[in-house]
């Protein structure tokens, strides 16, 4: 018998549009979309395009969990999201959500997985298969908030991947992943999808997504490509959907050097049970643009957390400006650098746009004169009334470096800053650094994608096993 499970339907989209309670304008704008079992889709997009809200309308999140209008009709196997509660819809369907860390609970990781196998009746056996499969054993009895944003990111995956769904949706899955957890990654969802799995990808990474046998545009709402021409990510006129072409080609930078020191780190250890840091030494010249690279779980967020004095040196010495930490108040720490969170959500906290950026001047006791021009710098100034917490988090990152770089430090430290950008969010922000490393401040960057910063690097530190080297 010929096998035609290929030319079912799994999700059916319908002159869907969606607008958010209060919201000016609407997310998705007659959205009409056949997707068939065993696809495998990217949606791409810029900032703030629809994208997260699309995939949520295909899990039932909308209309059951989030208010607003609701025009058209989504089903999903079959299944009227409307019509049906959100439990009946999440055994077709599993999401890896943009905002991972909302979808963690429990105190260990080995909880969080053993949830979805008791909730949906799944054998023991399988808390064995996935962790090893995500290479999670090692982290089964540690605190899923304890561990790096990486690993959190592949505790969500093994839980959803626990539950075997018909339907993968995953929101910027490789945001936090190291180069090596993202093949790894790839070779899990190629797998599955070569036995059936239907996969969704949305992401602004598309090295990942070139693996795809389907590709998606959506801009403004609405979607305005949809094919399966696999040279697609390779033709230059993507640039103008937002998108970055697979061959882009982000430059190459002269070394420069510096005789003035700036930072200087000494035997700087740090253990939480375990070692984190091992006897860390480093010289960091004034106006260097420094780029630290390492593994998932390796320290590069505990060395730079120690920079700002949110972690307490236990062993060693930090030397800023020819003084010691422990000299610096947390409010001369605050002005003399900059930080710039991994994940925004952690850095976002006031009602408005505005305030969010005045609150850094009003703590640091600086004047507004920056004010306006940073709204403007990172195309901010028309939403300067809106609250923070209603954008993509592509724009919540916009936000958290306009908040932290108004006040202009002569250090930035900034921790995976291209996460959830789009394509053109990123070139003006590589052009921003270059601005600010030619008017002589420090840089350092921690990053998973190097080639980003290939023309402003002077020095790469590698981070492994909780030691450094320059590469």
């Amino acid at each position: 018998m010929v096998d035609l499970s290929w030319l079912i339907m799994v999700i059916e989209i319908e002159n869907l549009s969606f607008s958010f309670l209060g919201a000016k304008k609407p997310a998705l704008k007659n959205i009409n979309l056949r997707i068939k079992r065993g696809e495998f889709v990217a949606i791409l997009g810029p900032n703030g395009c629809g994208k997260t809200t699309l995939a949520l309308c295909m899990t039932g999140i909308i209309p059951h969990f989030f208010r607003g209008k609701l025009e058209g009709r989504v089903l999903i196997n079959g299944k009227d999201t409307r019509e049906n509660e959100i439990h009946d819809i999440i055994s077709d369907v599993g999401i890896l959500m943009q905002d991972y860390e909302s979808q963690l609970f429990f105190p260990r990781v080995d909880d969080e997985i053993r949830f979805q196998i008791e909730n949906f009746g799944i054998s023991s056996k399988k808390m064995e298969e996935i962790s090893k499969e995500m290479k999670l054993s090692p982290l089964l009895k540690r605190n899923p908030l304890e561990l790096s944003e990486g690993e959190k990111q592949r505790v969500i995956i093994a839980s959803i991947l626990v539950t075997d769904p018909d339907i993968l949706i995953l929101d910027e899955p490789t945001s936090q992943l190291d180069s090596e957890e993202r093949e790894h990654l790839l070779g899990i969802l190629r797998h599955l999808n070569a036995h059936g799995k239907t996969i969704i990808l949305i992401t602004h990474n598309t090295h990942f997504a070139r693996y795809c046998s389907r590709f998606l545009v959506i801009r403004d709402g609405r979607i305005v490509e949809d094919t399966r021409d696999r040279g697609f990510l390779e033709k230059a006129h993507i640039s103008d959907l937002g998108i970055e072409p697979i061959n882009y080609n982000w430059g190459n930078h002269k070394i420069s050097t510096s005789n003035d020191l700036q930072i200087t780190i000494r035997d700087l250890s740090y253990k939480v049970e375990r070692p984190v840091l091992k006897k860390i030494s480093a010289d960091i010249g004034n106006g260097e643009f420094i780029l630290i690279l390492g593994k998932n779980g390796s320290g590069k967020t505990t060395l730079v957390k120690h920079l700002n004095k949110l972690l307490k040196v236990q062993k060693g010495r930090i030397i800023i400006n020819g003084k010691g930490i422990e000299d610096y108040s947390q409010r001369e720490i605050a002005k003399l650098i900059g930080f710039i969170f991994q994940n925004p959500e952690h850095q976002i906290f006031r009602n408005s746009v505005e305030d969010e950026i005045r609150f850094t001047l009003d703590s640091l006791g600086l004047n507004e004169d920056n004010l306006n021009k940073t709204l403007e710098l990172f195309n901010l100034k028309e939403y300067r009334d809106r609250s923070p917490h209603a954008f993509s988090t592509g724009e919540k990152q916009r936000i958290a470096l306009a908040s932290v770089l108004v006040s202009e430090p002569d250090i930035i430290i900034l921790d995976e800053p291209m996460t959830y950008l789009d394509f053109e969010a990123k070139k003006h922000l590589i052009e921003y650094l270059r601005a600010i490393k030619e008017s002589g401040k420090t840089i350092i960057v921690i990053s998973h994608y190097p080639d980003y910063y290939k023309s402003l690097t002077d020095r790469r530190f590698i981070i492994a096993d909780g030691k450094i080297s320059e590469e």
